[in-house]
């Protein structure tokens, strides 16, 4: 059942990273369940918001079958997360962005759901998964209003998203520190071994 809220976000999938845990491999395609996790967060992620992109620094080709447009970093070398979050709220055409990282693949429907109505009641404001004293910085949904002050904190140097997000007084949906839709899957054995 989609999210029935007074604006629907636009989507966005992290997947340009190096991958330096995995050996290089490219995260966003290593196979999850069955299938390339880019392509299970997609379908998930894809019922809740207008449109869908993914940030990807490689194989823009294969990412092109899940996305209705892919984005690269404006740098090269592979800059970071925050980077494809302001590459993302550039291409943003809605009033929210919706973004998620592709190393929680044990996401839900009904934790996105929960975090859209919580933005949907605070739309000025990034609103972020917190557990306990930690934070998902990265599983986050930010105001396109917001895009001025990521550039002015990129162009100053700001390369950490948790930092940045600080820095903007988010809202935060808490959820309990063992919940297991929020497994960082990062390592080969994580992903079968490899």
């Amino acid at each position: 059942m989609a999210l029935q809220c007074s604006f629907q976000p636009d989507g966005l999938i992290l997947a340009g990273g190096r991958g330096q845990r995995l050996g290089g491999r490219d995260k966003g395609l290593v196979n999850w369940q069955g299938q390339p996790v880019a392509a299970h967060l997609s379908a998930l992620v894809r019922p809740l918001v207008g449109e869908l992109l993914i940030s990807c620094n490689r194989n823009q080709a294969s990412y092109q079958r899940w996305a209705d447009r892919v984005l690269a970093d404006a740098e090269a070398d592979f800059p970071g997360p925050l980077a494809g979050m302001l590459a993302g709220l550039q291409a943003c055409r809605s009033s929210h962005l919706l973004i998620i990282p592709c190393d929680l693949p044990q996401l839900d429907e009904s934790l996105l759901e929960a975090l859209l109505a919580l933005a949907a009641e605070q739309p000025e404001r990034a609103v972020l998964v917190r557990t306990g004293d930690q934070w998902q910085p990265l599983l986050v949904v930010l105001p396109q209003a917001l895009l001025p002050a990521l550039q002015t904190a990129w162009a100053a140097g700001e390369r950490s998203p948790r930092y940045w997000l600080a820095s903007q007084q988010p809202a935060f949906l808490d959820l309990a520190s063992d919940d297991a839709r929020l497994f960082n899957a990062n390592l080969p054995e994580h992903w079968g071994g490899l």
